[in-house]
């Protein structure tokens, strides 16, 4: 008996299921990939999570080492703060230790305790206390940022005294060799005479400046500081009697 011919029904049929399986196929590969690029995705997600959680942790602790710090140096140079604006050896160490604890937490992005000196430095006289007044004509003051070398400090009434001790200054300067400049300024706060060894300079330069005034004798006082917008009155030699000039 021969065999019979499938009907085009059943070849519709046949074919139908053939093209609905490969596109099932089609679409579970599909998903599939999409999936897993999806838990890819999630993943790296994760992983950037994980390290920013970690970078966070990290900085929050070096904010806080950071802070630790500030307050420790804060707390060591307190003392200190008060004779930012008064002068003699005990003073100028001082100053130094301010400085470096100033310069250390500038370095480490905080400014606070630089600032807190330097607003020290520019208080105004307190009211009811009257301001000296000079009558030099006005005269350059020296550039921002710079520091000077303190070698004595006078009361401001008395320039004649200043000079004397200002030419005094240089002879031992250029007996000792070093550099035959020696100025006298006037401070804004107090009114007081200084005299200063050679010119307006950096910060390290005058550290260094006063050590050596110190360090050769020139002034067992030396130190450096940061020029306030002092008056500058005037560049030695100055006349003066030289009896008095060796007295003083």
């Amino acid at each position: 008996m021969a065999e019979s011919k499938p009907s085009s029904f059943e070849a519709v049929i046949a074919g139908f299921t053939v093209v609905a399986t490969f596109a099932l196929g089609l679409c579970y590969w599909n998903v599939a990939n999409r999936q897993n690029e999806q838990d890819a995705r999630i993943e790296r997600q994760r992983e950037e999570l994980q390290r920013s959680l970690l970078q966070s942790q990290r900085d929050a602790e070096a904010r806080r080492a950071d802070d630790n710090l500030e307050l420790q140096l804060i707390s060591l140079v307190s003392p200190h703060l008060s004779k930012l604006r008064e002068s003699g050896r005990e003073a100028a160490t001082s100053q130094r230790i301010v400085a470096a604890a100033a310069e250390l937490l500038s370095s480490r992005g905080r400014p606070g305790l630089l600032r807190m000196a330097d607003k020290i430095r520019e208080q105004n006289v307190p009211q009811g206390e009257a301001q000296p007044r000079t009558a030099a004509p006005v005269a350059a003051s020296s550039p921002k940022d710079a520091w000077l070398v303190l070698l004595a400090t006078l009361p401001g009434d008395d320039l004649k005294a200043a000079e004397a001790v200002a030419n005094d200054k240089l002879r031992v300067a250029k007996d000792l060799g070093m550099m035959p400049a020696v100025s006298i300024y006037k401070t804004r706060l107090k009114g007081r005479y200084v005299v200063v060894l050679g010119k307006p300079v950096d910060r390290s330069a005058a550290l260094a400046a006063a050590a050596q005034a110190r360090r050769r004798n020139l002034s067992a006082d030396a130190f450096a500081e940061q020029d306030g917008g002092w008056e500058l009155i005037g560049t030695t030699p100055f006349p003066s009697d030289l009896r008095s000039a060796s007295a003083q």
